[in-house]
C-alpha cells in the first residue's frame, strides 16, 4: 500500500497528486485525468501495474456474456443461480477460497470489495454461507471477514479496479475476434 499511495503522491511528470486512482477515469482522461496526454496515462498504468507484479499479488477474473446470462440462465436455474453480477459475486468467494487452500500459507480470509449498495446484502449472505460451511467443514482456509468499501479509503480496491479493467476489457476483445484475441493488450496486466 505505501509503494500505491507514494504513486498516487507523484503519478506522473509534472501531474499533481491524485485522490485514487479509477482506470475508467484514467482511460477516458477525465475527472481527476482531465488533461493527461495518453503518453501520461501509459506511463501511470505501468506504474501501478509494475507495483502489482513487484509485491507478487495475484489476480483472477471471469467474465459472463450479461445478454447471453440472461438468454440461458432462466426459470429454476435462475432461481437458483440468480443474474450475472451475483453469480460473479459468488464465484469470486469460490476461487479465493481454492486459490487460497492451493497457495496461500495463511488459514484465514479476509475478503473486501468495493461498496456497492444494491450488492451488499447479496455478498453478506454469501459470505456468511462460506463462514457456516468452514465451521462444518474444514478446508484449511476459513473465512473471516467480508468487507464493503470505497477506492478512496482502501487503496488495494483501486489494484483490483484496475486489473478488473483490463480483464473486461480483454474478455470484450476476445468476444469480439471470435476467439482470435489470445492475449490482453497491455501484456504486464
Amino acid at each position: 500500500m505505501k509503494l500505491w499511495a507514494a504513486k498516487l503522491q507523484n503519478p506522473s511528470p509534472r501531474k499533481v497528486p491524485l485522490k485514487r486512482f479509477h482506470m475508467a477515469n484514467c482511460q477516458a482522461a477525465d475527472s481527476e485525468f482531465l488533461g493527461w496526454s495518453r503518453t501520461a496515462t501509459d506511463f501511470l498504468i505501468h506504474e501501478l501495474g509494475d507495483i502489482i507484479l513487484r509485491c507478487g499479488l495475484h489476480s483472477d477474473g471471469a467474465a459472463i456474456s450479461r445478454k447471453d446470462w440472461d438468454d440461458l440462465v432462466t426459470g429454476n436455474l435462475r432461481t437458483a443461480l440468480g443474474d450475472a453480477e451475483g453469480y460473479s459475486l459468488r464465484m469470486a468467494f469460490v476461487r479465493a477460497l481454492k486459490w487460497a487452500r492451493m497457495n496461500g500459507g495463511e488459514s484465514k480470509i479476509a475478503f473486501i470489495f468495493d461498496r456497492r449498495k444494491e450488492r451488499e446484502g447479496e455478498g453478506k449472505r454469501i459470505f456468511e454461507l462460506f463462514e457456516h460451511y468452514a465451521r462444518i467443514e474444514s478446508s484449511g482456509v476459513t473465512p473471516v471477514s467480508v468487507a464493503f468499501s470505497d477506492s478512496y479509503n482502501v487503496l488495494p480496491l483501486q489494484g483490483a479496479d484496475m486489473l478488473a479493467w483490463e480483464q473486461y476489457r480483454y474478455a470484450t476483445e476476445y468476444l469480439r475476434s471470435d476467439g482470435k484475441v489470445k492475449y490482453a493488450s497491455r501484456k504486464e496486466l
